[in-house]
């Protein structure tokens, strides 16, 4: 016979309600009740009629996630937030449809939301990074009837729903920093400066410095590309500049591991003869060498939160008003060998923000 509900709320010793909000996610359930219903699920071989449901709720339980093309995935930031928007329309029962634009025209964007809408998903999560004017369009469609949308990786803003990382604050962290260290003369390498991220980086830069009394001088500024060659290119163009700078801030770990590369082989040690700073605290940061200072975004969390917020307002009742919300997560400073004068002076590997937690215990 065939499998119910039912069956499933009985074994795992709850309700058919629960059951359901588990599914759903319309409302919240306890981790250990969840695991109990999905074990439950798993044994009796249950599968939840996502049709059937969706014909009387109205709901396709399909979220369109728009990124600008696949190989922006390579870079550990877009990836990690794509992660954490899967693992967490999986726990709330939604399926993943990508669509792809490529030159973020009007014309474009036209047609990937009337081609969303057409499909009937329940919202939509816009993953393109903001660059350039790749923004002008959206406040044009607020009387458009599109389903709801989660905008990633942009500036806030008081008319829409905004997930993104304070990269302002991440980066006056890490420049602060290697100014405890001592430094005076410090370096960046920066992103492509038409994305937003790279200019809220470069304001941390010259806020940290104005902070200390230092000028942020143009000519310690090089523009890179987040790969690591750029890093190599950027680091020599800086040394060639100043060479009696103290310490380079990478705006991400691919380009802080070219810059790495390059200062070996101008024959200085990191961190006896240089300090290094980079961003994103990506996995293998603590395996280079030296391991490397970075910043964590929290990007997977980025992404957990943009489907959060998307199903909140998808469970919402049409007549409750919606209004838009900003979530800005902070980010951490994880302090490494590539940044430390003296290894006793803060404990290598150790967050800024959980020695700060510490402090207040």
């Amino acid at each position: 016979m065939k499998t119910t509900i039912e069956d499933v709320a009985r074994l795992a010793g709850v309700s058919t309600g629960t059951v359901s909000n588990a599914l759903t996610g319309k409302r919240p359930v306890a981790e250990e009740t969840q695991k109990r219903i999905f074990a439950a699920m798993e044994e009796l071989g249950y599968q939840p009629n996502l049709l059937a449901r969706g014909l009387v709720n109205r709901r396709s339980h399909v979220i369109s996630v728009v990124i600008k093309e696949l190989s922006d995935l390579g870079f550990y930031g877009y990836s990690s937030a794509m992660t954490g928007i899967q693992r967490e329309a999986k726990r709330l029962g939604y399926s993943l449809m990508l669509h792809f634009v490529d030159r973020s025209s009007d014309e474009e964007i036209s047609t990937t939301l009337n081609q969303i809408q057409a499909r009937r998903s329940d919202g939509i999560i816009w993953a393109i990074h903001e660059i350039a004017g790749n923004r002008d369009w959206v406040h044009d469609i607020q009387d458009k009837n599109y389903p709801p949308i989660i905008f990633l990786h942009m500036h806030p803003d008081p008319f829409l729903n905004v997930v993104s990382i304070d990269n302002r604050s991440g980066a006056r962290m890490a420049v602060a920093h290697l100014i405890e260290q001592g430094c005076r003369k410090i370096g960046i390498i920066t992103g492509p400066m038409d994305w937003w991220e790279s200019q809220a980086r470069l304001e941390g830069w010259r806020d940290s410095l104005e902070k200390a009394g230092m000028d942020p001088d143009p000519s310690l500024m090089v523009a890179g590309n987040w790969l690591t060659d750029s890093g190599q290119a950027g680091m020599e163009i800086l040394l060639n500049r100043h060479p009696e700078l103290e310490a380079v801030f990478a705006f991400n770990d691919s380009m802080a591991l070219g810059a790495i590369h390059t200062a070996c082989s101008y024959g200085l040690s990191i961190p006896e003869d240089l300090l290094l700073v980079g961003f994103d605290n990506m996995p293998e940061a603590s395996s280079f060498w030296p391991p490397l200072t970075s910043v964590r975004q929290g990007m997977m969390k980025s992404g957990q939160l943009a489907v959060e917020e998307l199903n909140r307002i998808i469970e919402a009742n049409e007549s409750e008003y919606r209004a838009p919300r900003q979530h800005i997560l902070q980010p951490e400073l994880f302090i490494r060998r590539s940044s430390m004068r003296g290894l006793g002076q803060k404990a290598a590997g150790s967050s800024v923000a959980q020695e700060q937690q510490n402090k207040s215990q």
